[in-house]
C-alpha cells in the first residue's frame, strides 16, 4: 500500500495548490479561445495548458482518494520524507508542461515528415490534436515518466550482437 508522508497542512496546501492551477488553466484556455484569432505558434500555449489542466485533474483526483477518503497519510513526522513529497507533488505539473511542449515538437516533426507541399496540414486541425493528447499526456504525466525509467533499448532485444573487447 502506498503511503504519503504528509502532514494535513501540506496535503491541504497541496490540494489548494492543485485547485489554483487547475483554475488558472482552465480560464486561460477559455480565454485564448474565445480570442477568436488562432495563429500556428499558439499551438505553444494551448498544449502546456491542456497538459497542466489534465495533471491537475489526475492529482487532485489522487490527493481526494489518498488523502481524504483512504486516509494514507503516514504520522511519521521525517522531514525529509515529507520534503520529498512535496516536491513530488509540486513539481507534476512542470513534467506535464514539458511533455506537453515534446508532444508539439513530435507531432510537427512527424507531420513535415510525411505531408507533401499539396497536403498542407490545416493549422487549427494541429492545434487540437496537440491539445487533445497533451491533455493526456498531462493527465498521465506519473506513469510516462514510470514509463520513460523502465524504458531500456538493449543489443540483444534487438538480435545485435556485439563484438567483446
Amino acid at each position: 500500500m502506498r503511503t504519503l508522508y504528509l502532514s494535513n497542512k501540506g496535503c491541504i496546501g497541496i490540494f489548494v495548490y492543485y485547485s489554483i492551477l487547475f483554475i488558472i488553466s482552465v480560464s486561460l484556455v477559455i480565454i485564448y479561445f474565445y480570442q477568436g484569432v488562432i495563429n500556428d505558434s499558439d499551438v505553444y500555449i494551448y498544449a502546456p495548458l491542456s497538459g497542466l489542466f489534465g495533471t491537475c485533474i489526475y492529482y487532485i483526483r489522487k490527493l481526494y482518494k489518498d488523502c481524504f477518503l483512504d486516509d494514507k497519510i503516514s504520522t511519521d513526522k521525517q522531514f525529509l520524507k515529507q520534503s520529498a513529497t512535496m516536491i513530488y507533488f509540486v513539481t507534476r505539473p512542470f513534467f506535464a508542461v514539458a511533455f506537453s511542449f515534446i508532444v508539439v515538437i513530435a507531432l510537427k516533426a512527424g507531420f513535415k515528415i510525411v505531408a507533401t507541399p499539396q497536403s498542407d496540414l490545416n493549422p487549427l486541425n494541429f492545434i487540437y490534436a496537440c491539445i487533445f493528447i497533451s491533455f493526456f499526456c498531462g493527465f498521465r504525466v506519473g506513469t510516462l515518466i514510470t514509463k520513460f525509467e523502465n524504458f531500456e533499448i538493449t543489443n540483444e532485444s534487438q538480435g545485435i550482437e556485439m563484438p567483446e573487447a
